[in-house]
Formats: structure tokens, sequence, C-alpha cells
């Protein structure tokens, strides 16, 4: 508990002025002054809900939690929450909402975190209660129900500026606490910010330990912290993953009005051998290099389809053709997405400028990008969003998590040898990670989106967890890849992330590599640039157009109602985007 909320529960003043009434009044004369800070239950439920869900977390009490209220606790540990206990969590839960209170916790909680504060030196690890046989501890049972109640208290937050869920004091709170962190006053003439969310809902809690964010869907399979919460999700601190939760300054458009279009621009169509350079070394190597460097090199990544000669300027000729040709097939392109490596920083903000020209209704576009914003080399993934009504519009980018590694076989499939010497097993992408960052764009009332680059889609850590616990509705994998079908990696890792958490995946690629394997005719040629992957098992394979100097394709999406449930009983009303249907556009210059 100190480890979350090493200052205390509350703001110093708050626990020193309790101190000074209990000590002027005789009362408790025998307590512990060293838990003095403690000894309140915290007033933010963000707070409480980082420091019990923290504890339940390490001390592995859920595995040992029965869903049914009808069983009884037993000597293996296993314990419930009847149903009187359950309602009461939900009264107390209630009353903390209720603006009346302003904010103070219920005598309920104060009652269970005392009981908490009553067990402080006992073992937390669950080994030393199983070996006594005397069954579970009473404080598990308490932990659970303070997680409950913060969780509920904190109903939909971030997540219904309508206040159809109801109203309370801590939506504003947050929002204080967003507004401080932002300073959006602070904004470019352009209206452009790129200022980092705080990264945590907690006051007092140490983000650096662990942080706390909204929570979209509730994933179905599992008994873990993930599976307990519908409103708040329990994250590593910020070292390890810094998480960005951007909530719109203003109300978003409703799911139910129109439908979801999305503008896919699968380029580079096409990619040369000699766009892959090795880098690192000059002509004077060390002579002991393939000492330190045994079977491995590095590469980078040389985009000649936007940086050779008057590239740049056709390339956005067609992508102004092309969405203008997409609105054809819709009243409304919602946002427009190119995949990993597709654009440069310069190229991006060009590109952006002059989509949103084209299309005024346009709510973001994402790309992969060769640099970030400060023109530093990397593989990023960059965002922007525009927010309705105001003008203001947000840009992000981070850094890939993990590098590509090509081994020999994807070298000799991609017919890359010309370039990059097969006599070398491995070829690392030349590209700095630093800190990992993942960042959940709300982009509609109910609707988040997360945004992953290649190899993050197949290696759990260390984003894995995080999308399980805030559950997005959407998650977009940016890949430089080949046919994305059902048989191959992609459509594995988009699975595992649709079963858990339920997220509707799209991984997306651009042709360039796809077409250079078809051309070997090693296998079976396919055109497959995107799959579409759901909760509901539904899996399309979206194909590359034909014809057209730039060609791309409109995905329809639409939202279905559905109900999520905790393994506590609680129920939660969430979206799930559903695939509807997807046209080919094709551009020519001159056409």
């Amino acid at each position: 508990m100190k480890a979350v909320l090493p200052e205390g529960t509350n703001p110093k003043p708050l626990w020193q002025e309790v101190a000074e009434h209990w000590d002027a009044n005789d009362q408790t004369a025998e307590r512990d002054r060293k838990l003095d800070p403690w000894r309140l239950a915290p007033m933010v439920p963000t707070d409480l809900f980082a420091a019990v869900g923290y504890l339940s977390k390490v001390s592995g009490l859920i595995g040992f939690f029965d869903p049914s209220p009808y069983r009884t606790d037993n000597e293996q540990c296993e314990f419930t929450l009847t149903k009187e206990q359950r309602k009461a969590a939900d009264q107390a839960a209630s009353a903390w909402r209720e603006e009346s209170a302003q904010g103070v916790p219920p005598e309920f909680v104060q009652e269970l975190w005392e009981c908490l504060l009553d067990c402080w030196g006992k073992d937390i690890t669950s080994g030393s209660y199983l070996e006594t046989g005397e069954g579970p501890p009473d404080w598990w049972r308490t932990a659970l129900l303070l997680v409950m109640i913060a969780d509920m208290a904190c109903n939909r937050i971030l997540r219904d500026p309508l206040r159809v869920y109801g109203v309370g004091p801590f939506e504003d709170w947050m929002k204080l606490l967003y507004q401080t962190t932002l300073n959006r006053s602070d904004v470019t003439g352009s209206g452009e910010h790129h200022d980092r969310p705080p990264p945590s809902l907690g006051i007092m809690a140490d983000s650096s330990v662990v942080c706390v964010l909204p929570k979209v869907r509730v994933s179905p399979v599992g008994a873990t912290m993930r599976n307990v919460s519908r409103n708040l999700s329990l994250l590593p601190g910020r070292s390890e993953v810094r998480c960005f939760w951007e909530t719109p300054i203003n109300v978003a458009p409703a799911e139910s009005s129109d439908s979801l279009d999305i503008l896919l621009i699968p380029e580079p169509r096409k990619i040369s051998a000699a766009d892959f350079i090795e880098s690192g070394f000059t002509e004077n190597q060390d002579p002991d290099r393939h000492y330190w460097m045994k079977d491995w090199s590095t590469f980078r990544i040389n985009q000649t389809w936007i940086t050779k000669g008057a590239a740049r300027d056709r390339f956005l000729n067609l992508c102004e053709l092309l969405i203008t040709r997409a609105k054809k097939e819709s009243r409304t392109i919602n946002g427009v997405i190119l995949p990993e490596y597709a654009l440069d920083w310069d190229t991006f903000q060009k590109l952006c400028e002059r989509l949103k020209e084209k299309e005024p209704s346009l709510d973001f576009v994402i790309s992969g990008t060769s640099e970030d914003c400060n023109h530093r080399h990397g593989n990023h993934v960059m965002t922007r969003i525009w927010y309705i009504g105001e003008d203001v519009e947000l840009t992000q980018s981070r850094r890939k998590h993990h590098r590509w590694r090509m081994d020999r076989s994807q070298v000799e499939n991609y017919a890359l040898t010309g370039a990059l010497n097969p006599r070398i097993k491995n070829w690392w992408e030349d590209t700095p990670l630093t800190q990992r960052q993942v960042h959940f764009q709300r982009f509609r009332e109910r609707s988040v989106f997360a945004v992953l680059i290649c190899e993050e889609l197949a290696r759990s850590e260390p984003c894995h967890d995080i999308l399980r616990s805030v559950a997005p509705n959407l998650i977009f994998a940016l890949l430089l890849d080949g046919p994305q079908i059902k048989q191959r990696w992609p459509a594995q890792y988009a699975s595992n992330l649709a079963d858990d958490p339920g997220s509707a995946v799209l991984t997306f690629t651009s042709y360039g590599l796809i077409d250079r394997a078809n051309e070997q005719g090693h296998h079976t040629a396919n055109r497959s640039i995107a799959l579409w992957k759901d909760d509901t098992g539904r899996v399309v394979e979206i194909g590359m157009p034909q014809g057209g100097e730039m060609a791309g394709v409109v995905l329809s999406l639409w939202s279905d109602q559905v109900i999520d449930r905790t393994i506590t009983g609680k129920q939660s009303e969430a979206l799930s985007w559903r695939y509807a249907s997807h046209v080919p556009v094709t551009v020519s210059l001159g056409s």
C-alpha cells in the first residue's frame, strides 16, 4: 500500500487535520501514528482503485474468487461475495457518485478500508494461507469489494460527455487534471498541440508503480483484474510503458449517426530492392566487426516513392484525387490510414492539410512514418485527429516497440538479395526504440482506437496486457509485410486480440512487398492488403484493387450494441465495430 500511496491516501493537510482531531479528543490514543497518512480512505476513487487493485493483483486473490454468489468459502482458500455484499457495494458506489457527497467516501468504504489497515502487517502472498488450511483471509474479500466500489464510482469516466449514465464529481476532477497537465491554452497559431495527457487518473497514487486509465470493453474470457472492472483499467507504471488516453475537448459524434468509413491507401505500391540500404557502417570498417556482430547487420529504408525528384508532389496529388474518388462511394470519409513506413513527417503534414481541405468532415489520419514530428529518425506511427466544432487538431507520434528482424528466407522471398547480402543470417531494422508508448484515441462518444506497428502485433510484451486492460473498440496494425490472409501470422495474432479483450482488429500492409513476393512465383499469388477480424469470429480479407496509378479501398464499418459482463456480475453496455463492406477505388493523374 505504501508503494502505491507513498505520501498517504489524501493530501497532507487533510490527514494532519484529522489526526489533530483524534489527538484533541483522545480518540484512538493507542494507534500507531506512523499509519496516520493512510488511516483515511482515499477521497479519489481512482487512487483507491490503484492501491487496492495493485494489492489484489500482486496477491493473486482473483484466482481464488468464485463468481457464483451461491458458493461458500472453503479450506482451499476459495471465496465468494454474497448477493448482499454485492448490493452493498453497488449502494456505496452510487452514494459516492452523488454530487451532494462532494467526493467524500461513504462510511461503508471507510469501514472496509479500516479492515485492510487492521491487516497491515499480514502476508500478501497466497501460499502462506494455503499452508494453514484456515481458508481465505478476510482482507481478500474486503479488497475485492473496494475494487468494485472504486470502479463503479467512476462509471463511464471520461467516456460519457453527455452524462447519459448519471452525474458525479469525479468526471470534472479528471477533466481538471487533464487541463492542468495538458495546458491546452498553450496552442500554436495553427491550432495544433502536441501536449502529453497525464499518465494516470490517480492523484495520490504513484504512477511510476501503477497507472489507472478509463476502460472501453470487458474481456469476455479469463479471471484477472481486467475481468473484474468495467470502468477503470489497472496498468503498469509509466516507466515500463507510457500510456496516453486522449479525451476530446468537445462532444464527439454519436456512433449511431453514420457508419465509419475509412480510406485505406496501401502505399508504397512499388518498392525496389535498392530502397533497402545497409546502415551504420563506413568504408573503414572495424576488422573485428563480424566477431561482435556475428551473422547479423542492420538496414534502413529509403523512401524513394516520396523523396525522389518530384515524387512527393505526385504522391500528394494522387492522394487528393483518391479521396475525391472515394467520396463518390460514401457520404463522408471519416478516416484515412496508410501502412508502416509510408510517409515522412513533412509528407504527413502536407497530406493531412490537403486531405482535410478535400474532406472537411475528416476525423483522423493515421500513417507509419520514418520520422517523428521533430524529424528524428525511426519507425513511427503518426496520428492526427480533428476535434468537432473547434479549430484544434491533435498530432501524436510514437516509436515502434520492437525492431524488425528479416531473416535469410524473407530476404530471398522478397527478392532483396541484390541489396541485403543473403550470407548474413539476420538483418535488423535500424531504428531506435527508447521509451515504449501506447496511445488510446477516443474518436467517438463510446469508441476508442489504438495503433500497433508490425512486430507489436506479434510480441505480447510490453503492450498486449495494456491493450487487454483498456480494451479499445478498434486496433489498427500497420505493417510492411506480405499478403494478409488467414494462414499467415497477422491473422493469428489479430485473432488473439479479437478474442481477448474483444477488440476489432484491422491488419494493413503496403502492396510493395506483396508484389515482390508474387513476382517470385514461389507461392500462389495473393493480393490481400488488409485483414479484418472481430469478436464474432468473422474474418475478411481485403484485396488490392487492379489498375490506376494509385489505388485504395473504402472500408465501411458499423457499430453494434453489445453487453459485456465482469466476473463479479456487473453488466456494461459497449460498442463493437462490425465489417459492412469494402469498395476499391483507383485514380491516375490526367484521367
